[in-house]
């Protein structure tokens, strides 16, 4: 068995676990509130764990991490206890470089965040309920957020540097090129795959109009704007029983999880860059859970929202169907479970639920299996399906001392609670969080980079919130123990800001001011140009590329370490037009579309390979002839004709 198998074992039993406590809860005895015996252990164990994490990690603790302890000052032991518990886990997401060094201007940014945002909870101006609560309108704070959100994408300054706009290319191009392919006349999943579902690509395919990248960067930000819209609802409403500080906080502490932790902290430009880290994978989530929380506030039963949502999840993407499944449904369940009086009856209610989801499932996976054998022409296999869940990308070994263990902490204090918790509102509320959070995490599982789970703040960000407002049911010095550590967590999420690499922003800000707007400069930027600065390809390539261009090559099929899709205006002549999408998939599933391609599509092309992936043109010659060879330096262009 290897590495990624026990992975995978380790996190289907951990969401078993997670998916069957509240159901466990139920079918025993009702509790006393205020006794259970459960939560000290918890307590000792996450203050024990987190300072074996420190010494393994050989001490690495930076001075920020002690800083955010000052707002704690005066609470008592048990919350310096839990705020120190929160430092030593948050250490661990500075992944990128170590030791810490900070400048003059970085160490006061830091000491005024940590007192700005550390302060809130305990300003008694802010010490009031909030007005916004179950009876106020979200629709005006919502709204506020998308024009937020759809602000800091507009912001394009940073990508004058390398990084941002390679990263930029090369994950907009992972997501267009099933979409050129599309519109060059192929059929999804019979002649090319498609990564990221059939959602995204479609969306994509509606937006192009004249430009495909110009499409995928509205598409982008909207998703964005969006999924930061949701995500403040559901603070919102997680926080109509917390005072006003810890509403602001949570609110200051989302806006730096959604646009600046999935902003790439080691060279940090914008979230718009890396588009699944954002909207467009984790929007079916955030929507879904906003509505259940909005009916838990509200009290009313809308399902048939909840039921859209959740036929769009599983139309949208497998990830997307996976995500939807394991919140909505086992909701529902508890829904019902805990109308009841406990024994027979729940185990009566837990099995209709699970009956009723077993069949709304079989009629909805019927439904896609007609509306995907349709748009793929009848032609599909589960193979071609899920060749990316099957094979994907640049998995990576679990870092044992990472990031991971911020979410394992988090979980390992919501299933103690949710097991002595009274069936209720807010224990529903903190299921489909708990529920929510575990099904993004398998994002993490598929790379298991440390990273992945900075990119899961958000959704850890409503989950803690979902654990405050479930404390009554424990002692008063394990609810100082827990609080503490939550509120520190937020006070790091917003101070920490000051350690990521803002060269790109600098650069940016010098070369065309701080405040440019759109994508313009950024898309130019795909199509390479010998006089580009920073050049984003040898010089070979950039040569070859142009000089195909003025022959009026077409769509130039770039083979190449650096895994990118030129940008052009011609129709696609291959579905392999993009290597990053083929990398991870069997030699015979690429020889499949090369076939594919040369059938369907019926047009000669051009492709620019360098020296080490010449061994692409193998594959080609299996469909194609090549009629006419160039070299350019390092590169050489073949000009295939299909047979």
């Amino acid at each position: 068995m290897n590495f990624s198998m026990i992975i995978i074992g380790i996190y289907a039993a951990l969401l078993c676990v997670a998916l069957l406590t509240p159901y466990a809860s139920a079918c025993l005895a009702p509790r006393t509130t205020n006794g259970s015996p459960v939560h000290w252990p918890v307590c000792v164990l996450l203050l024990l764990g987190a300072i074996a994490l420190t010494i393994a990690r050989h001490g690495a603790f930076p001075l920020l991490g002690v800083l955010v302890l000052i707002p704690l000052l005066g609470l008592g032991v048990w919350s310096l206890l839990g705020g120190m518990t929160a430092a030593m886990l948050f250490a661990t997401v500075i992944w990128w470089k170590w030791p810490v060094h900070m400048g003059p201007i970085s160490a006061v940014l830091s000491v005024l965040l940590v007192l700005g945002a550390g302060l809130l909870t305990r300003w008694s101006r802010l010490s009031a309920l909030p007005r916004t609560g179950s009876g106020s309108s979200l629709i005006p704070p919502m709204l506020l957020c998308i024009m937020i959100g759809l602000a800091v994408g507009l912001l394009t300054a940073p990508f004058e540097s390398a990084e941002p706009i390679y990263t930029a290319w090369h994950h907009w191009g992972a997501y267009l090129a099933p979409v050129e392919a599309w519109r060059a006349g192929g059929l999804p999943y019979r002649d090319f795959p498609l990564q990221y579902g059939l959602g995204p690509t479609s969306l994509l395919v509606a937006s192009c109009g004249h430009d495909c990248w110009r499409g995928m960067y509205i598409v982008t930000i909207s998703a964005n704007a969006l999924y930061f819209a949701t995500l403040s609802g559901s603070v919102l409403l997680l926080t109509t029983r917390s005072s006003k500080g810890v509403r602001w906080l949570a609110l200051l502490a989302m806006f730096c999880a959604t646009f600046l932790w999935t902003g790439f902290p080691v060279s940090f430009a914008s979230p718009i860059m890396t588009p699944s880290v954002g909207g467009l994978r984790f929007l079916t989530i955030s929507a879904l859970l906003f509505h259940i929380l909005l009916s838990e506030e509200r009290q009313i039963r809308r399902d048939w929202i909840g039921h859209a949502i959740w036929l769009i999840d599983l139309f949208w993407s497998p990830e997307a169907a996976f995500f939807g499944t394991v919140i909505w449904w086992p909701y529902l369940a508890l829904r019902d479970v805990q109308a009841e009086n406990g024994g027979r009856d729940v185990l009566i209610a837990l099995f209709g639920g699970i009956l009723r989801a077993l069949g709304v499932l079989a009629i909805s996976i019927a439904a896609l299996s007609l509306a995907l054998w349709l748009v793929s022409g009848g032609n599909i296999t589960s193979e071609q399906f899920f060749a990316y869940i099957l094979h994907p990308p640049g998995p990576l070994p679990v870092n044992l001392t990472g990031t991971v263990w911020i979410a394992l902490a988090s979980i390992t204090i919501a299933l103690s609670i949710l097991i002595w918790r009274r069936p209720s509102s807010q224990s529903r509320r903190l299921y489909a969080c708990l529920l929510s959070f575990l099904a993004a995490g398998s994002y993490y599982i598929s790379r298991s980079h440390d990273n992945n789970i900075l990119n899961l703040f958000p959704l850890l960000i409503l989950l803690l919130l979902g654990l405050l407002e479930n404390l009554e049911c424990i002692q008063k010095s394990v609810q100082s123990f827990i609080r503490s550590l939550i509120h520190t967590l937020f006070v790091a999420m917003i101070a920490f800001v000051v350690t990521f690499d803002f060269t790109a922003w600098r650069e940016g800000a010098i070369q065309i001011g701080p405040l440019y707007l759109g994508p313009t400069r950024l898309i130019s930027r795909f199509s390479p140009e010998t006089d580009d600065t920073p050049a984003m390809l040898p010089p070979d390539a950039v040569v070859g590329l142009q000089k195909l261009r003025e022959r009026g090559a077409g769509a130039i099929v770039l083979l190449d370490r650096y895994y990118l899709m030129p940008r052009s205006d011609g129709l696609a002549w291959t579905p392999i037009n993009n290597l990053a999408n083929f990398m991870p998939l069997p030699e015979q599933a690429a020889l499949h579309y090369v076939r594919r391609g040369a059938e369907i599509y019926h047009r000669p092309g051009w492709i620019l390979a360098s020296a080490e992936y010449q061994h692409w043109i193998a594959a080609f010659r299996t469909a194609y002839d090549v009629r006419e060879e160039r070299s350019f330096g390092s590169y050489r262009a073949f000009y295939l004709v299909p047979r």
